[in-house]
């Protein structure tokens, strides 16, 4: 299984960065190829996702149908998208940090991984940063730039750093949710 994983990781960031983006002359066959490495790695893929160049999967991820994912973005282990999202390029998602030791000013190795889950019709835009067990809910804007430290409901958009809520954009979704939010 590790090789496999192996495999597609590094058929994924050297053929897959090396093949052209998925809006120029045979960039259907270069996606094809990079989902194919992809599917290696990840744990499920839905049909009609797209890899863009430079992408980095890490194992254990869930893409839903139709999930685009940038250019040069990185998604950390165990993340879910629910499909019908897109990511803008230089979007990172991390599911794990540094364990640092106070005391002695130590690094410790990492912290242990809390996945991060994307709703159905999310938008990331250019260079966000999603920190480790954020839930984004569906229907959901997040601005370019935004580092998003919590979870964020549906039917907004955010932004910021940290990423806030600026606005409603669909009251119905974000009403219907918020409903079933436990107290």
């Amino acid at each position: 299984m590790q090789c496999k994983v192996l495999m597609g990781k590094l058929g994924l960031s050297t053929l897959g960065s090396l093949l052209p983006r998925r809006r120029h002359p045979g960039g259907r066959l270069s996606n094809a190829i990079r989902v194919f490495f992809a599917k290696m790695i990840v744990k499920d893929m839905q049909p009609h996702c797209t890899i863009d160049r430079g992408a980095e999967i890490m194992e254990g991820c869930v893409l839903g149908p139709y999930t685009v994912i940038g250019p040069r973005c990185s998604i950390g282990t165990g993340t879910v998208f629910h499909g019908n999202s897109i990511m803008a390029p230089d979007v990172h998602i991390y599911t794990t940090g540094h364990a640092y030791e106070v005391e002695n000013h130590r690094f410790r190795g990492f912290t242990p991984t809390k996945p991060v889950t994307i709703g159905e019709h999310v938008w990331l835009g250019y260079g966000c940063i999603i920190l480790p067990g954020v839930t984004i809910g569906d229907h959901t804007i997040i601005g370019a730039g935004s580092v998003v430290t919590k979870d964020i409901p549906s039917g907004v958009m955010a932004a910021g750093n940290p990423c806030v809520v600026k606005k409603v954009i669909d009251q119905e979704i974000y009403q219907e949710k918020q409903a079933f939010q436990p107290e």
